[in-house]
């Protein structure tokens, strides 16, 4: 059978938390002899990966007022016509849906044409989108044990595949710092709500013991618009820090990490806990169904890491938090072991496995 008829179609939102999922199963289904296509909007093309092909869905938001509405929806009309036109074209064996409003147009012309369709539920709990969807799918695959608000009706679509994560990320033995030895903290804002990192996260480091703040190695993600003004706070401690709106090299920068302060997407807390390291999640507080809360709980229940609603976030709060974990290295050895309990080593091939299922 030529790669011509082994067409996978992925579609997903523009966000990160959505696209490095479906790259790490393009990947895995190109390796498979799949030929990979992406579809979705203009952010989901952003990121630059060689394993698929690229088809540019229009779609938008259905919210704001009334003008805002009407424009979204005549966006999603033509992204449900563009995706009709180019799965008819392609004639793809199964279609992936990631999530993320920018995957909807494609799902529902997949759908539409009665073509064998999965959605991968990333979250803790399951959204508006995959809500509507789910009754027209034919399979449901979900990043953790425990899905929140998936309908009863449709229990027997649902699989358990854990979530793709890049392939750089890798389990890693978890060195607890010495007493006076340098402590790396990793800071990953995500692309939404990073600003309230930069203004705790130094105001915080000031009000710990100078001894604290010597040891502390602090990478930090912060929108490039902030960096001035929150390395001219950082200045004022002893700490040595990178700030940059992009983490590269995260594969390196996880290993190396004691512990991470993070925003709570499925994508931040499964890298955490496949790398095998403990967290502290801050769930953004307009997040779509406040997924990002059950995404923290799941680590919280497993005693892999810890959650602090944005309005508890305080310098003060965060400081007293940090002084105390910092001089307690057994407890964040023993939650680096807990928390990848919430991991699924071979999610991607699972993932892939279950495409072929319901592609044959």
């Amino acid at each position: 059978m030529s790669k011509f008829q082994n067409r996978i179609i992925l579609a997903t939102g523009g966000s990160g938390g959505h696209v490095f999922p479906s790259y790490a199963l393009a990947k895995e289904l190109s390796r498979q002899g799949y030929e990979v296509y992406l579809f979705s909007d203009s952010r989901g093309h952003q990121f630059s990966d060689s394993s698929f092909l690229r088809v540019k869905i229009p779609s938008a938001h259905l919210q704001g007022s009334i003008g805002k509405k009407l424009k979204g929806g005549m966006y999603l009309i033509s992204g449900i016509g563009a995706a009709l036109y180019h799965l008819r074209r392609l004639k793809p064996q199964a279609v992936v849906g990631f999530g993320g409003y920018a995957s909807f147009p494609t799902m529902v012309a997949a759908t539409m044409l009665r073509l064998p369709t999965i959605i991968h539920g990333a979250d803790a709990y399951f959204g508006r989108t995959n809500r509507r969807l789910a009754p027209f799918v034919t399979g449901i695959a979900t990043s953790f044990p425990h899905t929140e608000n998936i309908p009863l009706a449709y229990k027997d679509k649902v699989n358990f595949t854990g979530l793709p994560v890049r392939p750089d990320i890798e389990p890693h033995p978890y060195m607890a710092s010495t007493e006076n030895g340098a402590f790396h903290l990793l800071v990953t804002g995500g692309s939404q709500g990073a600003r309230v990192f930069s203004e705790i996260l130094p105001q915080a480091v000031s009000l710990l013991d100078p001894s604290l703040q010597k040891r502390l190695r602090i990478s930090q993600q912060c929108r490039e618009e902030s960096i001035r003004e929150t390395q001219a706070l950082y200045d004022k401690t002893k700490s040595h820090v990178e700030l940059s709106p992009f983490l590269d090299r995260m594969g390196e920068r996880y290993k190396k990490a004691h512990f991470i302060i993070s925003r709570a997407g499925a994508s931040s807390v499964i890298e955490a806990a496949l790398v095998g390291r403990p967290a502290l999640f801050i769930p953004y507080p307009y997040a779509m169904d406040d997924h990002q809360f059950y995404n923290a709980q799941q680590a919280v229940i497993v005693e892999g890491g810890w959650m602090m609603r944005e309005k508890e976030f305080t310098s003060k709060a965060l400081a007293t938090f940090l002084s105390k974990l910092i001089t307690s290295p057994w407890k964040l050895m023993q939650a680096a072991v807990n928390i990848h309990r919430l991991v699924v080593p071979d999610a991607t091939l699972r993932l892939a496995h279950l495409v072929k299922v319901i592609a044959s």
